[in-house]
């Protein structure tokens, strides 16, 4: 084998499998049809777990300096303020980073790419997928390089992570259902200077759309996203000029636009690929799904969804698991790509909906609604768990398992598991117990019973076992998350929960290991 996976597509979701593929000691070779890094990006938002993955990569330092933290989203309507929904924090006890962070894609992009380089790899840029050929072993790719020759790679495994056209996705003949949107957005890179709230998002509503002005860093420094107006979309050579008119007509004419450094409009599809496998080929992140910017969860899902296979990757590539584990990836991802898809349509289709009766909730009620329902702890906390994709869950896997005895309310088997602070020996300091996960590694956590030798067939030097005692300010953060004493929690790579109980069942978690995640069993 030339390598063991070969990522095609060197955007975000790619970057992220390659990095972790590399952090579990996989062969990777990462290729991309461009000259190189995009330096003019759409994706705007990222969300907190995302930056919780970011932590253990090593860059989430990095990420927040760069980044502006979202506190507040003020509504416009009719060119006044009519709310401001505070966000800032709303996920407080729920994450480390309690926040939406404002971070351009392109940014993403670099804080990943050096962190691959600092594996020692980095991508191959001008070189374009051109064939597949899968047997039952491997997979021969050929490859156009910058100077137009053929050449042809061998790998065991292929991931495409290369966009809304494809190429892996194509060559395999995979589906891609769903449709176009007949609306053109525009999306431009300003210096500006306004009534905008500054260092906030501000979001002006009007009868036929929306305008999103995002804060970035830099004095006076805004990216602006819209939609065309009706009159406007077809036109070849439209300029930012051209819509700025339109642009202070909604959202005021004290906008005073001083220099634009990019402009480009683009349409956008909601899809969904029928399979997210095919034989020894995977497809993530805008290659398996597309759809509305509402939420801001395209790049975040991406990031997820390489997240989710690189750690079975890695076991398969290791002969520790059989390639039965790989089968997980498309029952756990593509549920989640298709509710994404329902959820952010349902809620484009109201936003830019031409009835009157839409466009008279966009600019009278939903303003005052969203304010209103914001001021509940509840309602931030399911906003926050659903838009910072910490409340994704993953109880119908085959990789999922809750032993009887385990509270209904308790946390359970597919779920994240939640963020504690917590003491790891008694009268010790309280800590952040994600920083203390290895993502490399499963990890079980043994809460209110002993811990001594606990060993499960199968893991050798993929478990770390932690235990957290039970004192007052343990069974305080216990009691706030609802997690029993005693239980036992065997955590994925990933944080997700695959095995949970009551007291350890050592045999009952070497069955798991065995049948669920494969692990001990003839590798295919």
């Amino acid at each position: 084998m030339d390598a063991d996976v070969l990522v095609v597509g060197a955007g975000p979701t790619g970057l992220m499998l390659a990095n972790q593929l590399a952090r579990h000691g996989v062969r990777v070779v990462i290729i991309d049809r461009h000259a190189g890094p995009s330096l003019q990006t759409r994706a705007l938002g990222v969300q907190a777990r995302t930056l919780e993955i970011y932590s253990h990569l090593g860059i989430v330092d990095r990420a927040l300096d760069l980044g502006k933290r979202a506190t507040g989203a003020n509504l416009w309507a009719e060119g006044r303020r009519t709310a401001r929904v505070p966000i800032g924090d709303i996920g407080r006890d729920l994450s480390p980073y309690p926040f939406l962070l404002i971070l351009g894609q392109d940014d993403n992009e670099q804080l990943m790419g050096d962190a691959l380089r600092n594996h020692g790899n980095t991508v191959r840029w001008n070189t374009e997928l051109v064939g597949i050929h899968q047997d039952t072993s491997k997979v021969k790719a050929t490859l156009k390089q910058p100077d137009g020759t053929i050449t042809e790679i061998t790998a065991a495994w292929v991931a495409g992570c290369d966009g809304a056209r494809s190429a892996v996705r194509e060559l395999n003949a995979i589906e891609f259902v769903g449709a176009l949107y007949e609306h053109v957005f525009f999306v431009a890179d300003t210096q500006m200077t306004g009534p905008m709230v500054p260092d906030e998002l501000n979001i002006y509503l009007w009868r036929e759309g929306f305008h999103l002005f995002f804060p970035m860093r830099g004095a006076d420094h805004w990216r602006v996203v819209g939609i065309l107006p009706q009159e406007l979309r077809g036109r070849e050579d439209l300029t930012f000029e051209d819509v700025i008119p339109s642009v202070q007509q909604e959202a005021g004419a004290d906008l005073s636009f001083k220099a634009c450094s990019w402009y480009s409009t683009y349409r956008i599809h909601h899809r969904c690929a029928a399979r997210f496998r095919d034989r020894r080929c995977f497809l993530l992140g805008d290659a398996a799904h597309i759809h509305s910017p509402v939420g801001a969860q395209g790049m975040n899902t991406g990031l997820q969804d390489a997240y989710n296979l690189a750690w079975k990757l890695a076991l398969v590539v290791s002969e520790r698991a059989d390639a039965a584990l790989l089968d997980s990836y498309e029952a756990e991802r593509i549920p989640v790509a298709k509710r994404l898809l329902s959820t952010t349509d349902r809620a484009f289709q109201l936003i830019v909906s031409d009835s009157w009766l839409a466009g008279l909730f966009r600019t009278r009620v939903l303003a005052n609604v969203a304010a209103f329902a914001m001021r509940f702890d509840r309602v931030r906390k399911l906003a926050f768990l659903t838009i910072a994709q910490i409340g994704i869950e993953y109880r119908d896997s085959p990789l999922s398992d809750s032993l009887p005895g385990l509270a209904e309310d308790a946390p359970r088997a597919g779920d994240r598991f939640p963020w504690l602070r917590v003491r790891l020996q008694r009268n010790g300091p309280v800590e952040d117990l994600f920083a203390k996960l290895d993502d490399t590694r499963f990890n079980l956590l043994l809460i209110g019973q002993p811990s001594s030798s606990v060993e499960l067939p199968g893991f050798h030097d993929r478990l770390r076992v932690l235990a957290l005692p039970s004192d007052s300010a343990n069974d305080k953060e216990f009691a706030r998350q609802r997690i029993p004493q005693p239980s036992f929690y065997l955590l994925r790579p990933d944080g997700h929960v695959g095995l949970a109980g009551t007291h350890l069942d050592v045999a009952a978690a070497s069955r798991y290991v065995s049948e669920r995640l494969h692990i001990g069993g003839a590798v295919a």
